[in-house]
């Protein structure tokens, strides 16, 4: 009985303790932390550049971004981005965990809360750590209920780094290609998405024309082209201007 009642007891202590941990956990990010606040966030331009990532980068509003490119850029990276309703950070690390996802990978949301963490609190929530990610997954829900999804993919079209020193997909258009984003072909764009995903790989890789191809199979599963378009596509030489030599 004495020791039935002391396991009892010991049980009592761990969830209260387990409860006012939790409960501080969830104060220090959603308070302690000094994450911008959906006020604040409102309080931002309704339009033009939100959260640069280079201030001195083109910005081009969504209306102007080729259908093509918004809907093969959500197509590629987030297809459930205008359809997915927002959750609370613990729902969502949990989503992705049941999914075998690394918390915020390839999503537009994420990119875009980062890109804001990173202007308006730059001291805040740096490296991989257990606060950058919880902090930004608390954060992205507010980014979430503050602006539309359409403002959401502006700014992540405009601030993406997509390699060559370009931020933003127009500012790629010309460094890739040499010419605007409104006159891309569609193998062009299935190259852009490519850069979308790994930035950072070299322009020169002998892969170029696989991920070309793997995009336009995206595009093609999503319905935004159809089979003629894709083989037509995938046929075109590759298409990239050389890069500019580094300066010394």
């Amino acid at each position: 009985m004495l020791l039935g009642k002391s396991i009892l007891a010991v049980l009592s202590l761990a969830v209260v303790l387990m409860l006012y941990t939790e409960g501080y956990v969830i104060w220090y990010f959603e308070y302690g932390l000094g994450l911008p606040t959906e006020s604040q966030l409102a309080a931002l331009p309704a339009t033009g550049p939100l959260c640069p990532a280079n201030p001195g980068s083109s910005y081009v509003p969504l209306s102007e971004i080729p259908p093509l490119v918004r809907n093969a850029v959500v197509a590629s990276q987030d297809r459930d981005f205008y359809e997915r309703r927002s959750i609370g950070p613990l729902a969502r690390l949990a989503a992705d965990m049941a999914a075998g996802r690394r918390p915020g990978l390839s999503s537009i949301i994420h990119a875009v809360s980062r890109d804001c963490l990173q202007a308006l609190v730059p001291e805040c929530c740096k490296g991989q750590n257990l606060e950058w990610q919880f902090g930004t997954e608390v954060f992205m829900g507010r980014i979430e209920r503050t602006f539309t999804r359409d403002r959401i993919l502006e700014a992540y079209l405009n601030n993406a780094y997509l390699g060559r020193g370009a931020y933003g997909a127009a500012d790629a258009a010309t460094a890739y290609f040499g010419k605007s984003l409104a006159s891309l072909d569609i193998d062009e764009i299935a190259l852009l998405l490519a850069r979308f995903r790994m930035p950072m790989t070299s322009i020169t890789s002998r892969h170029d024309s696989e991920w070309r191809d793997r995009m336009l199979d995206r595009m093609l599963a999503a319905g935004l082209i159809d089979q003629a378009q894709a083989t037509a596509a995938k046929a075109a030489p590759l298409s990239l201007i050389a890069r500019p030599p580094r300066k010394s």
